[in-house]
């Protein structure tokens, strides 16, 4: 399987770059301007070998030609620094273009090869980005003006002390049909709330799979922490809904339901 090929080299040092992604512009009638995404961010990897054998050579001449028209993994060693501590990270990618060749002295090469991050491919489960390892992350929140909304019912924002960055929206979970809806580009996520003694379940669904109900309960106030994990998630534009389930635990003492914010890995 190609999620299990890993590039056989490691290069003397990456130049990383973040690709913007495809965003549709469009000027509305009222003036307003319309955004839509197209498809995820790439990273393009720029990988340089600096005075390397002819076998070298050799190994990335027959792993171009197996995998250029296949997307294979790279294991960047130095992807991050995490308090003073490299942290490495696996991608998907697949070849820009052929790998460049340059004699440099005598049975010693210089070599190039571009990488392109590849969009809805696996990794082994193992090696997807992971907040809790030290890996990039960063929140949206419920506010946000394009990428959080109300799909249907109503999801009244407030202040809320334990709620993440302190604000969030609440549900009173008594129609099946309210959903709340975060719209993220990367790997995968972690959904943050908030459980108290008033508080109901909820269904979370991720591009219409269904994740399980998660139950906001609990026998005193808790903040706001990732009460749900989910990283074995290809790069793309994905979608994480929470729906009402007029349901509640036997404790709480009402079914309201709460959106507050996700985690993604980019």
């Amino acid at each position: 399987m190609p999620e299990n090929d890993l590039f056989p080299l490691d290069p003397d040092f990456v130049l990383a770059e973040r690709l913007d992604p495809g965003v549709l512009r469009q000027l509305a009638a009222s003036g307003r301007d319309l955004q839509r995404l197209l498809k995820a961010p790439q990273r393009l990897f720029q990988l340089h070998f600096r005075r390397r054998s002819t076998d070298e050579v050799e190994q990335i001449r027959d792993w171009h030609a197996r995998f250029q028209h296949d997307y294979f993994r790279f294991n960047h060693k130095t992807y991050s620094n995490n308090a003073g501590a490299y942290l490495a990270r696996h991608f998907p990618v697949i070849f820009v273009e052929e790998p460049q060749y340059e004699l440099a002295l005598n049975e010693a090469w210089n070599i190039e090869v571009s990488l392109l991050e590849a969009v809805g491919r696996e990794l082994p489960t193992a090696n997807y980005p992971d907040p809790a390892a030290g890996h990039p992350s960063f929140f949206l929140e419920e506010d946000h003006a394009t990428l959080a909304k109300a799909l249907s019912g109503s999801w009244t924002i407030a202040a809320q002390a334990n709620a993440h960055a302190a604000q969030e929206r609440t549900n009173s979970n008594l129609n099946t049909t309210d959903a709340f809806q975060f719209l993220y580009t990367g790997y995968g996520f972690r959904l943050w709330a908030r459980k108290d003694t008033n508080l109901g379940i909820l269904k979370v669904l991720l591009d219409e799979a269904d994740l399980g109900n998660l139950d906001l309960y609990a026998a005193s106030p808790a903040a706001s922490a990732a009460l749900l994990t989910k990283t074995d998630v290809p790069l793309g534009i994905h979608r994480v809904k929470l729906l009402a389930t007029n349901t509640k635990h036997a404790s709480s003492s009402a079914n309201t339901i709460v959106a507050d914010a996700i985690e993604v890995m980019p």
